[in-house]
């Protein structure tokens, strides 16, 4: 590959060129890519012999049956699928600008977490700034995680995923660490007094309710109970909505709910619940902020980063 300067990949390289490796990914031809990008045949060819001779080495390999990318084609595809992604927010931050000068804000959090965690956070930061837009996108963390990859959303303010991340993830993201999590197992105050310490092999004669049985909580609960040796207790209600949880267990001294740590606090707050303390943790991934390292955030973001800070201390402790 011959080499190339910062000033001249700048001068030569174009967004149509990125277009056109984007889509070639995608499995489309020259010809769709011409019909889609309203441009002839021929000028699709030159715009992807520029890109080749900008950069120095072929993108992509012309066969009989289409076209694909090169190795180094591929290893182009998330650059320029960014690329697309930032020239479409410069569009719509100019759409906001033009209506009353508004700041967009794109936040990836899981339901839970935006209720329990970020709602008094987002509420203060647009007490200070009427002109802000917040788009919060909802999810799970691995689904929230590929958003912020491909540029969807700004940054993340959640769970980690269950899985490791891999080299050429942990090398785009910031991750700063908000706190460690766990399930934590909340109870009626009728039923069970804070003061009390459990083994979790006492509290299998209870009714439970819990989330549902693809869900990390109820994973992390039954990997927990079978490491002491005890069966899975079966649940009276199960659900995906958090809230639901801590309601029945304030309508039902019998039951017992497992939900992750700033769910419980907030619930425990708001209907007088009583968290139950249990001699055996059961881990869950940490919460954290996480956003692109080469991602420009705006100083309105890291005002909310810092909300989000004193509401996770005040609320865990």
């Amino acid at each position: 590959m011959k080499s190339t300067t910062r000033s001249t990949l700048i001068n030569r390289l174009r967004l149509k060129q990125f277009e056109i490796i984007c889509g070639v990914a995608d499995g489309m031809s020259f010809r769709m890519l011409a019909d889609q990008m309203a441009l002839s045949g021929p000028a699709i060819s030159k715009i992807a012999r520029e890109a080749e001779v900008a950069l120095g080495a072929a993108v992509f390999e012309r066969k009989r049956d289409g076209v694909v990318l090169t190795p180094l084609g591929w290893s182009l595809v998330h650059h320029s699928r960014l690329v697309l992604k930032q020239v479409a927010r410069i569009e719509s931050k100019l759409d906001a600008y033009g209506d009353a000068g508004q700041t967009i804000l794109r936040l990836g959090a899981p339901s839970h977490t935006t209720v329990t965690l970020l709602a008094k956070p987002l509420a203060a930061l647009t007490s200070n700034h009427p002109k802000v837009r917040l788009e919060v996108i909802d999810g799970t963390a691995n689904a929230l995680f590929e958003l912020l990859l491909k540029g969807d959303v700004d940054f993340i303010v959640g769970s980690l995923p269950a899985r490791l991340l891999t080299d050429d993830e942990a090398a785009l993201l910031h991750v700063e660490p908000l706190y460690h999590d766990e399930v934590k197992i909340m109870a009626h105050p009728s039923s069970i007094r804070s003061q009390q310490t459990f083994e979790l092999s006492d509290l299998q004669g209870y009714a439970w309710v819990f989330p549902q049985k693809d869900s990390l909580i109820h994973n992390a609960l039954r990997s927990a109970m079978l490491a002491a040796g005890l069966s899975m207790p079966r649940p009276t209600i199960e659900t995906s909505f958090i809230p639901l949880i801590g309601a029945m267990v304030a309508e039902q001294p019998q039951l017992l709910g497992a939900v992750r740590s700033d769910a419980a606090h907030y619930l425990a707050q708001r209907l007088g619940l009583t968290i139950v303390t249990v001699k055996q943790a059961i881990p869950l991934p940490g919460v954290a902020i996480v956003h692109l390292k080469d991602g420009e955030l705006a100083p309105i973001a890291q005002e909310l980063f810092q909300l989000v800070r004193d509401r996770a201390f005040a609320l865990l402790n």
